[in-house]
C-alpha cells in the first residue's frame, strides 16, 4: 500500500471502476469537499464486498486539492439484511394484494346472486301479472301496459348482463377460454371492434380457479379501456404456456402512446396489482405516432 492511489483503484470491481474513478476525477477537478458512493471492492482474499466510500477533499486557497481523508465501511451484512427485508415485504404485499382480491371477487358473487335470484325473480313475477292484467284492460290502459311491460323486460335484460359482468356463471362452469369469448363477442357487438383469441391449445382444466379469475378479471380491465379510449378496431387476445407460466398478452390496434410520459391510471394499476397477487409481472409495449398497444401479464 506504498501507492494508495494506485491500490485503491486496482481493486474496484470492474463494473464499478468507470463509475467511480470517473466521480473520483470529477470530484477534484471541481470545487466540491464532499463525495460519498457505494461500489464493490476486492478484499484480500480475492472476494468482492460492497462497501460505502465516503471522501473529504482537503483544498488550498486556490482550490487545488491537497489531500484526500476518508473512510470505507464494510455494507455487505447490511445488504443481505435489506434484501431479506425486501423479500418479505414483497410476500407480505402478495399476499395483501390476493386477500383484497378474492374478498372482491366474494362480494360480486355476493351481489349477483341478490340481483339474479332475488331482484329479477321479483321482476319477472311482475312481468307475469302485468300479462295477465292484459286480458281485463282495454284501450289507453293496454298501451300503457304494454310499455310498462317493455321497460321490465329491458330491466331484466341489463340486470342479466349486470350480473354476468359482476360473476361470470360461464367462468366456472367452461372455463375461462369460453368466458373471454363471450366477453371479447360483447365487446364486437356494443362497439364494432372485432377481435381473435389464440389459446395455443392449453388445458384451462389444470389452472385453478382463483388464476382464471384474474385473468379474466385483467383481460376485462384492458378491454374496457380499449373501448373506452384506443379508438381501436381489432384486439388480438393470445394466452401461451412459457416456462411453467401462463402468459396474457393482449393487443390491439388503437393509437399508440409515450410509455415515458404515460400515468397509470385505475385500470393499468389495478392490473399490476393483480398480477403481483399472484406473483406475476406486468409490462406495456407501445409507441408514440404507431398504431398498436399490448400489455402482457406473466403469472
Amino acid at each position: 500500500m506504498e501507492d494508495n492511489d494506485t491500490w485503491w483503484r486496482k481493486n474496484i470491481h470492474p463494473q464499478d471502476k468507470h463509475r467511480i474513478i470517473s466521480a473520483l476525477d470529477e470530484l477534484l477537478a471541481g470545487t466540491e469537499t464532499v463525495w460519498w458512493g457505494k461500489y464493490h471492492f476486492r478484499c484480500k482474499d480475492g472476494n468482492y464486498k460492497l462497501i460505502l466510500d465516503r471522501l473529504f477533499v482537503v483544498r488550498d486557497a486556490h482550490q487545488v486539492p491537497m489531500r484526500l481523508i476518508g473512510t470505507m465501511q464494510d455494507l455487505t451484512e447490511l445488504e443481505s439484511l435489506e434484501q431479506q427485508f425486501e423479500q418479505i415485504r414483497k410476500e407480505h404485499q402478495q399476499i395483501i394484494h390476493k386477500a383484497v382480491f378474492q374478498a372482491e371477487e366474494n362480494e360480486r358473487h355476493h351481489i349477483s346472486e341478490e340481483l339474479y335470484e332475488n331482484i329479477n325473480q321479483v321482476l319477472a313475477a311482475i312481468n307475469l301479472h302485468l300479462g295477465q292484467a292484459k286480458h281485463y284492460i282495454s284501450g289507453q290502459g293496454m298501451a300503457w301496459l304494454e310499455d310498462a311491460q317493455q321497460l321490465l323486460m329491458e330491466s331484466i335484460s341489463g340486470i342479466r348482463v349486470l350480473a354476468q359482468q359482476l360473476s361470470p356463471v360461464s367462468l366456472q362452469l367452461r372455463g375461462l377460454a369460453f368466458a373471454l369469448q363471450e366477453l371479447l363477442q360483447t365487446i364486437e357487438t356494443e362497439h364494432q371492434i372485432s377481435y381473435r383469441l389464440r389459446t395455443n391449445d392449453i388445458d384451462f382444466s389444470r389452472l385453478t380457479l382463483d388464476l382464471q379469475t384474474v385473468l379474466y378479471r385483467i383481460a376485462q380491465h384492458q378491454l374496457c379501456n380499449i373501448a373506452e379510449h384506443s379508438k381501436a378496431t381489432k384486439i388480438t387476445i393470445t394466452i401461451a404456456l412459457q416456462e411453467q407460466k401462463i402468459v396474457l398478452r393482449i393487443h390491439d390496434n388503437g393509437a399508440g402512446v409515450d410509455l415515458k410520459n404515460l400515468q397509470y391510471g385505475k385500470g393499468f394499476s389495478t392490473i399490476q396489482e393483480r398480477s403481483e397477487a399472484f406473483g406475476g409481472s406486468f409490462n406495456l409495449e407501445s409507441t408514440p405516432g404507431k398504431k398498436g398497444f399490448t400489455i402482457e401479464v406473466t403469472i
